[in-house]
């Protein structure tokens, strides 16, 4: 017996797809993840607001309306047809390098923690320019891959110019200072020139030569330093700097395998630092246990995998590396954010996405996300058909 054909509209497109958007299972799984986010948000900060604000759930509202303002952008860019960035992608690289400017600028940039991360909006409102920056340097980078053709393995042509205008970028991000998102900016551009087709020697030399240059930015501030020596042995400074992984670790065991129950976790309370933002993964390693924190990372291999595929399935060049781009942000970032928590790599103040506190954050990946969902209904289409 032949199996039922699945229901199609008169314009032949799954109801499924018109209902949900052109990716049903993208945007699923990025549904979970906001929520798991949300309620995490909730329990890692409510402690924290409401000594601080007086206001418990400060931290899910000013969360909650980031999201409402991300998803409706998400919606918005999955309506743009993908091309759009191409031709808008040099004014957002000159719009992002003002504003990373302007966050040294005294009145309109923000000094919190020791850095000068953030711009000051009317109605009490800040903004992360790093987090824009991230977006129009993969756009400019896409556009400019798709232009060189068989030239991309030229020194000149393909390597050195991206090179240049990276550095640029890091160059300002690391005066805020901000060495975390320098390294994810880095490692973003160079995976795109390597899946372009730029010569690996290129991009292996151009890394051995700056191996002198971050070593010298990893030692050149003491905190640093200490970051470095907690990593290696973080019970050596238990009540500095080994206090942030040690304290992590300590959550991820008391959560044992079903977690101790949302709200119920111990380390949130004002021993892990920063448990609504940089460690919220480490919350959910307590609360939800190892089941949770499977859950999670199963959810973001998924959007990953699905990102991948996106890329992997476009004919048009700038669209392929525009998806890859911005996969490999998303992708890295949680990563690191995961591996940070875990004692695997050294302390970097990099939000989880989706689920730490941070409007801009927010916005911008689910911004990146309805690029994504472009870039699949362009593909299904047929809308992808490079022009020559």
């Amino acid at each position: 017996m032949e199996a039922a054909p699945r229901p199609q509209t008169d314009s032949g497109i799954n109801p499924a797809r018109r209902i949900l958007g052109p990716d049903p299972f993208l945007l699923a799984m990025v549904a979970l993840i906001l929520t798991i986010g949300i309620v995490m948000l909730t329990s890692a900060g409510y402690i924290i607001a409401a000594g601080k604000f007086g206001d418990g759930f400060y931290f899910t509202k000013k969360q909650g309306l980031a999201m409402v303002v991300g998803l409706a952008v998400m919606y918005l860019f999955s309506l743009i047809k993908p091309n759009f960035w191409k031709i808008a992608a040099l004014p957002l690289m000159g719009i992002g390098m003002v504003l990373l400017l302007l966050v040294f600028v005294p009145g309109i940039g923000v000094e919190m923690g020791g850095s000068n991360r953030w711009v000051r909006l009317p109605l009490g409102f800040f903004v992360q320019p790093s987090e824009f920056i991230k977006y129009a340097l993969i756009m400019f980078i896409a556009s400019s891959l798709a232009k060189k053709g068989d030239s991309i393995r030229d020194f000149a042509v393909g390597f050195l110019p991206h090179v240049l205008v990276m550095g640029v970028v890091v160059f300002f991000i690391l005066l805020q200072p901000d060495f975390g998102t320098a390294v994810i900016v880095t490692l973003v551009g160079f995976l795109m020139l390597f899946v372009a087709g730029v010569r690996l020697q290129h991009l292996l030399g151009s890394l051995i030569l700056c191996l002198p240059f971050l070593f010298y930015v990893a030692i050149s501030a003491p905190y640093r330093i200490r970051r470095l020596q907690a990593f290696w042995d973080p019970w050596s400074d238990p009540l500095n700097s080994g206090y942030h992984t040690i304290h992590s670790l300590i959550a991820f065991g008391c959560g044992g395998f079903w977690g101790v129950g949302i709200g119920k976790g111990i380390q949130k309370l004002f021993y892990l630092p920063q448990p609504h933002t940089d460690f919220i993964f480490s919350v959910v390693g307590e609360e939800l246990g190892l089941i949770g924190v499977m859950l999670l990372m199963l959810l973001f291999y998924l959007v990953i995998c699905r990102g991948l595929v996106v890329a992997i399935r476009n004919s048009d060049k700038f669209q392929r590396y525009l998806a890859f781009g911005i996969t490999s942000l998303i992708g890295l970032q949680a990563i690191v954010n995961m591996a940070v928590t875990m004692g695997m790599l050294p302390t970097k103040g990099l939000p989880l996405p989706f689920v730490s506190l941070g409007g801009t954050s927010l916005i911008m990946n689910l911004a990146g996300i309805g690029i994504l969902m472009a870039i699949t209904k362009a593909a299904q289409s047929g809308a992808n058909e490079e022009k020559p």
